[in-house]
């Protein structure tokens, strides 16, 4: 295809559009380099392709692509016996998974509908599930090589952990033992030292080895004598885990080049994909229909320029049954050259497989080349005026065209003496024809529209235009030749009537009765259309009336039948609960009967949790009542669910209202709510309020507290910190006579969801608190 051709008509364009909606660099990529293809049968098969992918968009929407990514070069260094660094080997993973849920995505939609061409496109794909696993057993989604990848690098990696353990043992017992000669008590690093910032006049108190010194000159870096052996132990331990990780990724490498091609093949298959869902994607935001080719017929129904959006005006255009010949004929900035563009354009697009911004479907001829000049290309370093410039052009046209191009000559011989200009533009049409060509040529010369007349290959067609405004309509009309309408537009701007008059006697009689016939044209022309649409508009609502009463009805049988589903699984998921949550309490009933010290609020607790688990009777809000009011923090039952929980937020109009159920939040409508209690005041005691998920806090305050109200709280708030993923939690119990602190560490040191607990530090309230870490 000739490359001009392409610029001309703006093909750049269609392209970008399709790569913006491709979802990987390799489909970006494709499109890019998207061109019309050569053969009918090929572009025939990629236009069902992309009917099959529309189809799936509709139904399912487009699959997955997450992974997916331009590797080959990492591929490539594989095949040649190079390496790959870990996060290398971790993409290739994930492009590996990311492809194989791309294939399955694309199968389970063939198994339930009818989409043949897709199941066989994806079908060359190999599995290469084995070797994601391979790699997964070296690298972990986080792209760093595991412990586990080899028993080499375990024993290294935890004796060097143990040794760094060692070091940080002996530097804190000097932070504690030397703090009188240090600067601050801290750990300062220098390179790949652990050093002591020491005052200047007592570094020589501190054995070691001085690093560094401060720009004052104050304070001296030491690296101790004790970890000296320790640290460089600890360097040598991370070179052999270098040399080791290298070895594996090297092997790795190794083994993946053995499965190279299936993975560049699997690639391929997955830019295809991508580009082919780009332009399904694109074709549904146009609103595009899919094109039926021919051979060298062209009827484009309501089509319009893609870069000018569905705003424009749609034209219809024929040319290739009854004529080979289309000449147009117009004011300027009435839109020939748009019209020029847009069959050229839509050519191409059909061509490429793609479906075209058209109301209805249409055909379009397809064509081994496709000639444009258009447009005024004058050139300065050839000193070659505009008419020299559209020449050149068609000399070399003419010495390619066939019977199987299509050909668009803008403003064909323009430039020179009309007279001239109107006899070669004549004689170009005449080769034209004679070799069979498809052309459509814009033109001014009144001697082309009787060429057009006398012809019996060529049609004429104007653009309309507005005589009572002055202004194009931009409507394209077949078998209307344009009027030059010079005389009534100046007679419409004010000219004198004797000038006006002396101009139409210049003009010859046989002119004044060619420009009468057309003006009966284009209104007979005009009310056929009228009609036309009419009847076209009456259809069009009849088949939308008939589609949304189909669409009604489905969606109430689905609403119907999902609605049936829903109860039911509700249902069974209401007790299933509520069966687990007995089983449980009758575990723990029976497991506390056989210890000695069973308390009271225990026994409560459990009685409250076998009450909550019966399912309740879904209710309905008491008929004639209004809407209550409820306000934050408000304990509130959603009657609808028959559960309880609290107010977190209202809606400003009091319609609606935020509800924390458990670890859910949700929003309900005032009217399913039922206020059953308040929820804590804005006083008390407690420094936190435990809920679910981000807003259980750090810390939990029992001060005040009796031992049996603490513990309750402290249970609770475990059980919320292990949900919401908290490994450490501080319990601030206060010092006092050291009873309740003595309760709550017996009672964490036996708790199933603690794993350790100590006193807190200096900066944590020392003795008046308890670090907790919690099993998550």
């Amino acid at each position: 295809m000739d490359e001009r051709a392409l610029d001309a008509l703006e093909y750049e364009f269609v392209r970008g559009e399709i790569a913006r909606c491709a979802q990987t660099s390799l489909g970006k990529a494709r499109a890019a380099a998207m061109a019309p293809y050569d053969e009918r049968g090929a572009a025939e098969h990629e236009l069902a392709r992309l009917d099959e992918a529309i189809r799936l968009l509709y139904r399912l929407g487009p699959p997955p692509f997450a992974g997916v990514e331009d590797l080959r070069d990492a591929v490539e260094r594989t095949r040649r016996g190079g390496t790959i660094s870990a996060d290398e080997a971790h993409r290739l993973a994930r492009c590996i998974a990311g492809m194989r849920a791309m294939r399955q995505f694309v199968e389970r939609a063939a198994e339930s509908g009818n989409f043949p061409l897709l199941a066989g496109s994806v079908a060359p794909m190999a599995d290469l599930r084995r070797t994601e696993q391979e790699i997964r057993q070296v690298v972990d989604e986080d792209g760093q090589v595991i412990d586990h990848a080899s028993p080499t690098l375990l024993r290294l990696r935890d004796e060097r952990r143990r040794r760094e353990g060692e070091i940080r043992a002996v530097l804190d017992r000097l932070l504690r033992t030397q703090a009188k000669y240090l600067q601050e008590p801290v750990i300062a690093m220098r390179g790949e030292h652990y050093c002591l910032p020491v005052r200047v006049e007592h570094k020589s108190q501190v054995q070691g080895v001085v690093r560094d010194v401060s720009s004052s000159g104050s304070t001296v870096f030491i690296e101790p004598r004790a970890i000296v052996e320790l640290s460089e132990r600890v360097r040598e331990l991370e070179v052999m885990e270098e040399r080791e990780v290298e070895r594996l990724l090297y092997q790795l490498a190794a083994s993946f080049a053995q499965v190279a091609d299936e993975f560049l093949r699997n690639l391929d298959v997955a830019a295809d994909m991508d580009f082919l869902f780009a332009k399904a994607a694109y074709a549904r935001f146009t609103d595009a229909k899919r094109p039926q080719l021919t051979d060298g017929v062209w009827r484009l129904r309501g089509a319009w320029h893609p870069k000018l959006g569905r705003d424009a005006v749609p034209i219809d255009v024929e040319i290739g049954d009854r004529f080979r010949l289309l000449i147009i004929t117009g004011p300027n900035t009435g839109g020939k050259t748009v019209t020029l563009k847009t069959i050229g354009l839509l050519t191409l697009m059909a061509m490429s497989g793609m479906f075209l911004p058209t109301r209805r479907e249409s055909e379009v001829g397809f064509c081994h080349d496709v000639f444009v000049d258009i447009g005024d290309e004058q050139s300065i370093e050839q000193n070659l005026s505009t008419f020299s410039s559209h020449m050149r052009r068609i000399i070399d046209m003419l010495a390619r065209v066939t019977k199987d191009s299509l050909v668009l000559l803008d403003e064909l011989g323009a430039g020179t003496d009309p007279a001239e200009g109107s006899a070669l533009a004549i004689a170009i049409l005449d080769h034209l024809t004679a070799v069979g060509a498809r052309v459509v040529a814009t033109t001014h010369y009144a001697e082309l529209k009787g060429y057009a007349f006398r012809n019996p290959a060529a049609e004429n067609a104007s653009m309309e235009f507005d005589v009572e405004t002055l202004r194009p309509t931009y409507r394209l009309l077949m078998g209307v030749p344009g009027r030059s309408n010079a005389l009534a537009i100046a007679e419409r701007l004010g000219m004198p009537k004797a000038i006006l008059e002396r101009a139409r006697s210049h003009v010859a009689e046989s002119d004044i009765h060619v420009e009468e016939l057309i003006g009966r044209l284009e209104a007979a022309s005009r009310e056929a259309e009228l009609v036309r649409d009419e009847a076209r508009r009456a259809l069009e609502e009849a088949e939308e009336r008939a589609a949304d009463l189909a669409r009604q009805q489905a969606a109430w049988e689905a609403a119907k039948e999902a609605m049936r589903e829903k109860a039911a699984r509700e249902a069974r998921a209401v007790i299933d609960r509520a069966r687990q949550e007995a089983e449980a309490v009758i575990r723990e009933i029976r497991s506390l009967r056989e210890q000695a010290h069973v308390k009271d609020h225990e026994l409560v607790e459990l009685r409250k949790r076998l009450e909550g688990a019966e399912p309740k009777e879904r209710r309905k809000a008491p008929q004639g009542q209004g809407r209550p009011e409820v306000r934050p923090g408000q304990r509130v039952r959603v009657l609808s669910l028959g559960q309880k929980g609290d107010v977190v937020e209202v809606a400003p109009d009091g319609k609606a209202a935020v509800v924390q159920l458990g670890v859910m939040r949700m929003k309900v409508d005032a009217r399913d709510l039922e206020v059953v209690g308040h929820g804590e005041p804005a006083g008390a005691p407690s420094a936190v309020r435990v809920r679910a998920g981000k807003d259980v806090r750090m810390e939990l305050d029992v001060r005040g507290e009796t031992i049996d109200d603490a513990l309750l709280r402290i249970d609770k708030y475990l059980d919320d910190a292990v949900v919401a993923g908290i490994s450490r939690v501080v319990i601030i119990h206060g010092k006092g006579t050291g009873a309740l602190r003595n309760a709550i560490r017996r009672y964490l040191r036996e708790h199933p969801h603690v794993k350790t607990s100590e006193p807190a530090g200096p900066g944590e309230g020392g003795d008046g608190a308890t670090v907790v870490h919690v099993r998550t």
